[in-house]
């Protein structure tokens, strides 16, 4: 026989002794395991309950009891137990239950063999918070907290009648009491509490005790709750703070004496209760600064913040730096909280750097424009320095700074230069932008230009028709319009766009004319309307020129609309002007040189209006005007060239000129006088008329005023005449007295000589 049939026979018949029973082996056949009440009087209280094991075998053994199931808050654990051979034996479960252990079924097996039995678990009634932990919440130094808190039976059997609470740990900073626990009965009831902490208790320290509570019939029944407070503090000022501790100078230097901001305080109520806000007051020890509280609050919630306003005025004048500020905060009554502010803030000059943008608008392509920037600093208290202006954004090409600033002084300004030039790479149309920053130590703007490249210039002739409310300005700006976008979509040739432009210009020289012509008429102005309507018919004839030179058919009658538009308003001028003239020569009470200007200017109206037969019969007719005129200034200017030799022949021949003045003093003179007077008369008053009749109002009034002047030396002279005939009088009567006298004198001389009276 091999080895390996040997192995396998020995297992065989060891694997066959192993499964044989033993004969006399010990055998649980039965456990047996009644109902069990157990009453606890303590938390974690021990009994013991038999169960009845059977051990049918023929050897002692020992009790293996495991336990499969166990009601909450039970435990159950068996004791190590010999059982004999054949008999029964009690076999003891220790059952451990605290005071919240629950009734249930204990389940378990012994050598295998199971067992269970129904556990009654009788607890004394526990009583406890209706909140566990318990908070009791804020509790106020000074003061303390009290309140009442819900007492009830938290073992779920059974009825309190009345409770006990104990402390068993408490806290160092505070005392807890509790009161009225022997009145709560039944399923629940209320205490009150009572907590004072200590007056230096720290604010918001956290209070904790551990207290047992019991109902009085079970003293051992205890449970243990911790119970927590917090402490807070009344109502306090903590310390305030300025919110922003910085004044701007952000306003022109020159627009006032002051400034005036509101810096808020802040005032902190650091405790934990409302309190009130008496009163805040500001001031500042610096020259210069006025502060006062120009709002405060009326409380302040606890651990908040609220703000007074501080309204603060600066000279304008004021350099940077600090400045004092102090303020005070009180409570209503004179034994509240205060508290106080002594800070400082800081003045800022602010520098306002800025720009102007500039569009230049449409620029033709290949001419060059110009524009000037200016760079200011608005405010006036910071120079702005090493300014650097560059392109930030737009194209490279095109547009050129030609100058800027370096430095603009505080409150001045300064120009920065530009040239364009659009060169064929433009694209027409495109708008183009290009922004600059201006950069300074102390401030930045920028600047926006603004372009657009077009092959021509329409700008100005659009505007010019834009200022014309009238049906042709509006037909002239549409045919120009229509033709800007041929032009840009490159359908309009050189000649169609000067034949729109000289339509354009005709059209803005013809609507000047027609609003003048009408100001004219208005006011009565009938030959300064003349001279309006010819510019404004020889407007209308070069607009009718330039429209008969346009090959495109919808330019063609758009030119076409504002010329019919033109020839109404033209029509309506000619025909008001010729009936006013027409009326001044059937009138008849105009001089030659007004009926020849007449006669002329109704030629010239019917030459406008195409009528060349009686313009020629009109021009004839101004001629012979023209030529009587003539006569009558030739006539009026003999006239005075006879009155002239009259004066001067009797200025040489009969006047003594006395100081300008001609004097005639010989009475021998006095009929050439007489003649030489009607003369001159004679020869001023013909010369007035013809110059009257001529209409040579001018020259009449200048013969008039040199006749009226010699007519008034004349009269003159006739007085002087008589005054010197006087004087002949005087003269001839005084030698004839004087002789008399000497006759007398000598007479007597010669009696008194022959008779010797004179030797007496």
């Amino acid at each position: 026989m091999s080895k390996r049939l040997s192995a396998a026979l020995v297992v065989a018949v060891a694997l066959g002794l192993l499964a044989a029973p033993a004969v006399g082996a010990a055998n649980v056949s039965d456990v047996q395991a009644s109902d069990y009440t157990m009453d606890v009087q303590t938390d974690g209280q021990t009994d013991t309950h038999d169960i009845q094991v059977t051990n049918s075998g023929q050897n002692e053994t020992s009790a293996d009891v495991t336990i499969t199931g166990e009601p909450s808050g039970v435990s159950v654990s068996g004791a190590d137990t010999d059982l004999e051979s054949g008999t029964t034996t009690d076999v003891p479960l220790e059952i451990t239950a605290g005071f919240d252990a629950e009734s249930g079924t204990v389940s378990g097996n012994v050598n295998g063999e199971p067992f269970e039995f129904y556990l009654t678990v009788n607890t004394p009634p526990l009583a406890g918070f209706e909140d566990e932990p318990l908070d009791l919440g804020n509790v106020l130094v000074g003061e303390g907290g009290s309140g009442e808190v819900t007492v009830e039976e938290v073992s779920g059997d059974g009825s309190l009648d009345g409770v006990e609470i104990t402390e068993v740990r408490g806290d160092q900073d505070a005392t807890l009491d509790f009161s009225g626990g022997f009145s709560v009965s039944g399923s629940s009831g209320t205490v009150d509490w009572t907590v004072t902490p200590d007056s230096n208790a720290p604010q918001h320290e956290d209070l904790e005790w551990t207290v047992e509570l019991s109902d009085s019939r079970y003293p051992d029944a205890t449970r243990e709750v911790d119970v927590e407070a917090r402490v807070i503090y009344p109502g306090y000022f903590g310390e305030p703070s300025l919110d922003d501790d910085e004044f701007t100078f952000d306003e022109p230097r020159d627009e006032g004496d002051t400034l005036t901001r509101t810096i808020d305080l802040e005032i902190p109520n650091d405790g934990d209760t409302p309190i009130e806000v008496g009163s805040v007051s500001a001031s500042s020890s610096d020259p210069g600064v006025s502060v006062t509280a120009s709002s405060t609050p009326n409380e302040i919630d606890g651990q908040s913040t609220e703000e007074a306003a501080l309204r603060v005025t600066a000279d304008r004048d004021l350099p940077e730096g600090s400045y004092d500020i102090s303020a005070t905060v009180d409570t209503p009554g004179f034994d509240g909280d205060d508290a106080s502010l002594d800070e400082s803030f800081e003045i800022v000059h602010e520098t306002r750097l800025i720009a102007d943008d500039t569009d230049i608008g449409d620029v033709a392509i290949g001419e060059a424009n110009s524009r000037t920037v200016t760079i200011s600093e608005e405010l006036g208290y910071n120079d702005v320095n090493d300014i650097e202006t560059t392109l930030t954004n737009g194209p490279e090409e095109w547009l050129t700074l030609e100058s800027a600033p370096s430095s603009v002084s505080a409150g001045g300004s300064e120009d920065a230069s530009f040239s364009l030039e659009f060169d064929t790479s433009a694209e027409l149309g495109e708008s183009y932008e290009w922004e600059y920053d201006v950069d300074g130590d102390s401030g930045d703007a920028t600047i926006t230009v603004t372009a657009s490249p077009v092959p021509l210039d329409l700008e100005p002739i659009q505007n010019e028709l834009s200022e014309y409310d009238t049906a042709v300005a509006d037909s002239t700006l549409e045919l120009v319009n229509t033709m800007d976008e041929r032009l840009r979509s490159g359908e309009s040739a050189n000649q169609e766009i000067s034949t729109v432009l000289t339509f354009g210009e005709a059209a803005t020289l013809y609507s000047e004319a027609i609003e003048d012509g009408d100001s004219h008429l208005e006011n009565g102005e009938h030959t300064e309307a003349q001279s309006a309507i010819i510019r404004a018919a020889a407007a209308y004839n070069t607009m009718g020129l330039q429209a008969e030179r346009l090959e495109n058919d919808e330019l063609r009658g758009l030119a076409n609309t504002a010329r019919s538009d033109a020839e109404g308003d033209l029509d309506r001028l000619i025909q008001e002007q010729r009936a006013h003239y027409e009326d001044r020569l059937e009138s008849g009470e105009m001089s030659l040189i007004e009926e020849a200007t007449t006669q002329r200017q109704l030629a010239r109206i019917a030459l406008l209006q195409g009528d060349e037969q009686r313009a020629n019969q009109l021009e004839n007719d101004a001629e012979e005007a023209f030529n009587s005129y003539s006569d009558s200034v030739s006539t009026g200017e003999q006239a005075v060239q006879e009155a002239e030799s009259a004066w001067s022949e009797m200025e040489s021949d009969q006047f003594v000129v006395v100081l300008g003045q001609p004097l005639l003093l010989n009475p021998a003179d006095y009929d050439a006088f007489v003649a030489g007077t009607a003369s001159i008369d004679d020869a001023y008053q013909e010369a007035i008329s013809a110059f009257e009749s001529a209409g040579e109002t001018t020259r009449a009034e200048e013969v008039t005023a040199e006749y009226e002047s010699r007519t008034a030396a004349l009269g003159i002279a006739r007085y002087s005449l008589f005054g010197a005939i006087g004087a002949y009088a005087l003269v001839a009567v005084g030698l004839t007295v004087r002789t008399a006298r000497r006759m007398f004198w000598y007479v007597r001389d010669t009696q008194e000589s022959v008779s010797g009276d004179f030797l007496v």
